[in-house]
């Protein structure tokens, strides 16, 4: 029995080490999560956005285009990589109704290429993501990060 509460206490620690970030805004709770925070060079990185209506109500949130979320990786400021670079979008105004306590989540890889195509080198880079969604009278979506991660030789 106590190597049961070792485990399931080692559990819970490896979930809270995940490195990530979370937004509130108003009833959206909005987290951005990568596995771990150091990779080999050209193992791929994977990131997730989730979006949590926290509302005991429905909530109406509008999208400026069919796109939903956007990711983006940073180094010293500087724009690398942006999920949606090589994407088209339906341009159309839509709203979308979520309920109660709905969770909604994207997941992405970042192949550790930069806008180019070329095979970033090793450092350190901030993982940001973008939930498009917006109350209505909202100007823009809800931003989060950075994560921070390492790329290593």
């Amino acid at each position: 029995m106590p190597g049961v509460v070792v485990g399931f206490v080692l559990t819970i620690l490896a979930a809270a080490a995940t490195p990530g970030a979370e937004r509130v805004v108003g009833d959206l709770r909005v987290q951005v999560t990568v596995g771990k925070d150091t990779f080999a060079r050209g193992e791929p990185v994977g990131i997730v956005l989730r979006v949590v209506n926290g509302a005991s109500t429905p909530a109406t949130l509008v999208f400026p285009s069919s796109q939903q979320f956007d990711v983006f990786v940073r180094q010293r400021g500087a724009l690398i990589w942006q999920w949606s670079h090589d994407k088209a979008f339906l341009q159309v105004i839509r709203e979308v109704s979520w309920a109660p306590g709905e969770v909604r989540t994207f997941a992405v890889q970042w192949d550790q290429r930069d806008l180019q195509g070329r095979q970033v080198d090793p450092g350190p880079y901030d993982i940001y993501a973008a939930f498009l969604g917006r109350a209505r009278g909202d100007v823009r979506g809800i931003e989060v990060g950075p994560v921070r991660i390492t790329i290593r030789h």
